[in-house]
């Protein structure tokens, strides 16, 4: 994470932080999927997963975001209708799919990061 400049390195540590606040919550409440936010919980696991540089299954979304799988997939083509994200295939497994945010989903997400760090107390 070092070749990150200063405000990209702490919208990923406010990314990092609200998705495991998040999983926390779920965690926490009686019924799985009580707080459905599938967009905004695609979108930061693909934000933190860049910048990790790691890759993100299609079948790992659907079970970390916790809801139904055809619901995940429904949002992963929303998002991609959006222009947020695309889908690209495994050069070694044709079966597996990857998902990345495109260069508008990457500016959103820092957009928006930038905009709730800015605005957070302390």
């Amino acid at each position: 994470m070092d070749a990150f400049s200063e405000p990209e390195l702490e919208s990923l540590k406010l990314a990092v932080s609200l998705y495991a606040l998040r999983r926390k919550r779920d965690a926490a409440s009686a019924g799985r999927g009580l707080f459905g936010e599938p967009g905004w919980d695609i979108l930061l696991d693909l934000f933190i997963a860049e910048g990790r540089r790691t890759e993100v299954q299609v079948s790992s979304v659907c079970l970390d975001a916790g809801v139904p799988s055809t619901t995940i997939l429904r949002w992963i083509a929303r998002l991609e209708q959006e222009g947020l994200i695309y889908r690209i295939a495994d050069d070694a497994d044709a079966r597996r799919r990857y998902v990345r945010l495109t260069p508008e989903g990457q500016q959103l997400m820092r957009t928006i990061l930038r905009t709730m760090a800015t605005t957070m107390p302390g």
